[in-house]
């Protein structure tokens, strides 16, 4: 009797930040997904992007809240689609807790891979939950046009 092996489906957890141009951590997602794979993007929001938040607050006269809650949806939103595919979700998260959650949330979905910049691995708050983490993690490095 042939014994049918049960395939694992690839899914990467892809952590970004909306201020820096040509993630290579989507390309590592946009590939996955090319596969048949499914990512989950993790957008950190900076102290840039809350900049960005209060600005955009103002010109459309909401609350700070309102319009945080407006502009991470349409962050999420524009990273999701960027991978292409039905298969592709993204979650925000603040600066200050991004490694927790990021790990947090890798619990709970079981992802196959995490992949991180550089610049996000090798800051404090991540470099010993990178060393911890049960799930395999892929560190891309700066691509051309931020470096």
């Amino acid at each position: 009797m042939k014994r049918e092996e049960m395939k694992t489906q690839e899914h990467i957890v892809a952590v970004v930040e909306p201020t820096r141009d040509g993630e290579p951590t989507l390309e590592v997602a946009q590939n996955v997904v090319s596969r048949g794979g499914r990512a989950t993007v993790v957008v950190l929001v900076s102290r840039k992007t809350m900049s960005d938040v209060r600005d955009f607050a103002e010109a459309e006269n909401l609350t700070v809240p309102d319009a945080s809650e407006i502009y991470f949806e349409r962050l999420a939103q524009t990273y999701s689609s960027m991978i292409g595919s039905s298969d592709t979700s993204a979650v925000v998260t603040e600066n200050a807790s991004a490694a927790r959650s990021v790990f947090d949330l890798a619990s709970r979905i079981r992802p196959t891979s995490i992949v991180l910049p550089q610049r996000v691995a090798n800051r404090r708050g991540w470099r010993s939950s990178v060393a911890r983490s049960a799930v395999p993690i892929l560190i891309t490095p700066p691509s051309a046009s931020a470096a």
